[in-house]
């Protein structure tokens, strides 16, 4: 909704510059905004599993060990690409870091420091709300619910295992 998008897109606004840092927190928060992927299913992701031409975000094995494909805004393939290109290699300090997302010194990057980033970008879009990283996932069903998708669609998308937790997510809007 119109809380969300300033939410989303003010954090984004915010988070801009060409370290390897910035474009991958960057990235970070358009991929948060463009699909409402999980956190803990965000810091698993690989390289391969993104298809920026495709537009296509595949999530292996997440909650309920089930696989998923999500939709990629073109904001979010850019800032992927951005990051691919010119951010990752240089976070990569241990050759054998697998994830698409590095720490900043080239380690796993953990759900708490995710978290961290997410907090970090709100403070400087300057929000006065409480915003996390499951604030996208309820923005992106909001979203969808706004644009008249299918529940059992947003259900699909979210990875939710039964309705009634898509219902929760969408509750206010209903």
């Amino acid at each position: 909704g119109a809380i969300g998008d300033r939410i989303g897109l003010g954090m984004i606004e915010a988070a801009h510059g060409t370290t390897p840092v910035e474009l991958r927190d960057r990235a970070i928060l358009e991929t948060f905004y463009a699909t409402g992927i999980r956190a803990s299913e965000l810091a698993k992701l690989r390289p391969y599993e993104v298809d920026t031409r495709e537009g296509i975000l595949r999530v292996v094995l997440g909650k309920g060990r089930k696989d998923r494909n999500l939709p990629l805004t073109p904001a979010a393939c850019s800032a992927l690409e951005a990051y691919l290109l010119k951010g990752r290699g240089h976070l990569l300090r241990r050759a054998r870091a697998p994830w698409l997302f590095l720490a900043s010194r080239g380690g796993f990057l953990h759900r708490a420091e995710l978290c961290r980033i997410v907090l970090r970008h709100a403070q400087r879009a300057r929000l006065r709300k409480h915003v996390t990283c499951h604030t996208f996932r309820h923005s992106v069903a909001t979203h969808l619910l706004r644009g008249l998708a299918d529940i059992r669609h947003i259900q699909i998308l979210l990875g939710h295992a039964s309705l009634r937790a898509t219902e929760r997510y969408t509750r206010v809007e209903l």
